[in-house]
């Protein structure tokens, strides 16, 4: 878990369309890429709600299907909702599975999450990402004159060691997005 995640103070809806956002902006080579918002899915054992699902095409019209879950929570995500979402995944015949948490997620969601090909991407203010060189000081704010998002994602891997890698992303920068889109996906 990302240490001393503080849950953002942000809607549901201001959440989602963030993330939609970021989404919409990350599709460097992919082909007819759309996203619905609050959909229903079927699956093999009935319905499912999930709050986006993105799809696009590869090679000559092979149809990519990824379900994205936006988890508003107090505390960090744990591994049960990132099994939750792999068996929707397999249950949906759907491709691929991204979680983005205001709080940070548990080391075992992020392990189990990275295995199975899912994204975990922590959101964040944007102003947390702003430090100075100052041992040990924070300001309370940054200066007017830096440019910040307003909110920032923190996409999360293990590295082989188990230590957490953070990348960020913000309003210029998508390419950890765009490189998991166009990963290979998990077998």
């Amino acid at each position: 878990m990302i240490e001393n995640v503080q849950p953002v103070d942000i809607t549901p809806e201001q959440f989602e369309h963030q993330v939609c956002d970021w989404l919409k902006a990350s599709v460097d080579g992919l082909k007819n890429f759309t996203i619905t918002h609050s959909s229903t899915l079927e699956g093999d054992s009935g319905e499912y709600e999930i709050d986006m699902i993105a799809e696009f095409e590869i090679f000559d019209g092979a149809l990519i299907k990824v379900l994205v879950e936006c988890k508003r929570y107090k505390n960090p995500v744990k591994r049960d909702v990132i099994l939750i979402l792999e068996s929707k995944i397999r249950d949906s015949d759907t491709h691929k599975g991204m979680v983005f948490s205001t709080s940070g997620f548990q080391k075992g969601a992020i392990e189990y999450a990275q295995q199975r090909g899912i994204a975990t991407v922590t959101v964040q203010h944007g102003h947390t990402n702003y430090f100075t060189r100052a041992a040990g000081t924070r300001p309370a704010a940054p200066p007017p004159w830096v440019k910040l998002s307003k909110y920032i994602g923190w996409f999360i891997t293990l590295t082989d060691e188990g230590n957490e890698s953070r990348t960020l992303i913000d309003d210029d920068r998508k390419d950890p997005l765009i490189e998991w889109f166009n990963s290979e996906m998990p077998t």
